[in-house]
């Protein structure tokens, strides 16, 4: 693909997010609403939408969900998949840690702000529900991030660690409701999956890893909430 044609995609995706994000509160606040849906509804919704227009523009470009790394599923990918989720959880140890030295101020006020949040998504919602919620949002943003986006971004600039790089500090302000820290972290966490998606070939092992974290996180934060 042309480097232009990368570029215009990349924007596009961005795009598709954002409007995803300012649609998705809107259409939840109705189904919450009428449906007594959970608010986690809303993080599924604005994935399913990405999902709907990465599909269009990869139909655009004569593309299939496999020419971005979703291939089919494989034996030994949620094996994979735990070796994935424990090497991120040595990356976050090591982040804290080093946090925690440095700026533990700043450790704290980002631990706080994300037990609001997980205490406003997951409020009396069961731990069956969070794991279906978090495996459609580990999916879609893996789809996004380390399928589309990283594919572009290979297109657009040479070698392997720049468009990693790109992809993965598009994928932190991704998160910018986390702050600074939530960006630096999640730029980092981007890293490690993206250099596992082109190692191992596939989605699915991060898929599967970036649903679990997502859903441990949630119950561990919603625990210190209460």
């Amino acid at each position: 693909m042309p480097p232009l044609q990368a570029l215009v995609d990349i924007l596009l995706a961005l795009a598709f997010f954002v409007a995803a994000a300012l649609a998705a509160p809107l259409m939840g606040r109705l189904l919450t609403a009428r449906l007594d849906l959970p608010m986690l509804g809303v993080l599924a919704l604005q994935g399913l939408l990405v999902l709907l227009a990465l599909r269009w523009l990869l139909g655009q470009r004569g593309q299939r969900w496999r020419d971005i790394g979703l291939r089919p599923l494989r034996l030994r990918d949620p094996a994979l998949g735990v070796a994935a989720l424990l090497l991120i959880f040595l990356v976050n140890l090591a982040i804290g840690l080093v946090s925690a030295a440095v700026a533990p101020e700043l450790l704290q006020q980002h631990q706080q702000g994300l037990a609001g949040v997980a205490g406003l998504l997951a409020a009396e919602v069961s731990p069956a529900t969070i794991a279906v919620a978090m495996l459609v949002v580990g999916f879609y943003e893996e789809v996004l991030a380390r399928g589309f986006l990283l594919a572009r971004c290979r297109s657009l600039l040479a070698g392997t660690w720049a468009p990693v790089i790109l992809s993965s500090a598009l994928f932190g302000l991704g998160h910018f409701y986390q702050g600074w820290f939530g960006v630096l972290q999640t730029a980092v966490v981007g890293l490690v999956f993206a250099r596992l998606a082109l190692r191992w070939g596939t989605l699915w092992p991060v898929i599967f890893a970036h649903a679990a974290l997502n859903t441990l996180s949630l119950l561990l934060l919603r625990t210190l909430a209460a």
